[in-house]
């Protein structure tokens, strides 16, 4: 085999040899792309399945708290509709005593009336010292006439005892404002005086005071009451 020969068989095993390598490295290149291609599709997918629980978890918070928040809100009416049953209650056991105390007041009043002593200020009462009070009409501070015997028995009263002073204290039923009530138990109470200075008693051993409406014989809130709380009453 000539030189020449030998020469080109060398030359077409090499070139046959860098084909094969050529051609096993091109196959790997592919081989890796391939797996770089596939790594990155599945790490796409677990971000994506990752970012999907998460939203899941989310919405489940929200729908607890959601929830949580309506319970609360349940919670807050039915204390607001067993404080509002509370205050009915309340309310209807106020109205229980106040009823109950007119019904007292009246039948006191009545028995009062009975024995002849309507209108008693002090507990402890001379022989001899008038106990009525004399009682107005609503919202007048004038004495009517069925008064004046009331009148006439605290001013002969004075005129025997001559070292006593008496306080006339007005009163009023619990219409009108505080400060009206004031005014008016103050008329009252000076209509009084007024009288007894007619009927000779002088007028230094009579002061005045005004209740108002917050010194009541009864706790009613009807006529009956009211009757008995419009007066002005002798405190020796």
């Amino acid at each position: 085999m000539t030189l020449l020969s030998k020469f080109a068989k060398f030359l077409l095993i090499g070139c046959t040899t860098f084909a094969l390598v050529a051609c096993q490295t091109t196959n790997k290149t592919a081989e890796t792309v391939e797996e770089s291609t596939d790594n990155f599709e599945y790490i796409q997918a677990e971000k994506q399945a990752e970012q999907e629980r998460l939203q899941q978890e989310l919405e489940q918070a929200k729908q607890e708290q959601d929830r949580l928040q309506a319970e609360a809100d349940k919670a807050r009416e039915a204390e607001a509709l067993a404080e509002e049953k509370a205050d009915k209650a309340r309310e209807a056991e106020a109205r229980a005593q106040a009823e109950a105390d007119a019904q007292k007041a009246k039948a006191e009043a009545a028995k009062a009336k009975e024995e002849g002593s309507v209108g008693v200020v002090n507990e402890n009462v001379p022989v001899g010292m008038p106990t009525d009070s004399v009682y107005f009409d609503f919202d007048k501070s004038f004495i009517v006439p069925k008064f004046d015997d009331v009148l006439n028995a605290h001013a002969k009263y004075l005129k025997a005892n001559p070292d006593l002073n008496v306080e006339i204290q007005g009163n009023c039923d619990e219409r009108g404002s505080r400060e009206y009530n004031i005014g008016l138990g103050n008329r009252r109470a000076l209509a009084v005086k007024a009288g007894l200075e007619i009927l000779g008693i002088q007028s230094g051993r009579i002061t005045i005071t005004s209740f108002g409406s917050e010194k009541p014989l009864a706790l009613g809130h009807d006529e009956t009451s009211w009757q008995q709380n419009r007066r002005a009453d002798f405190v020796y």
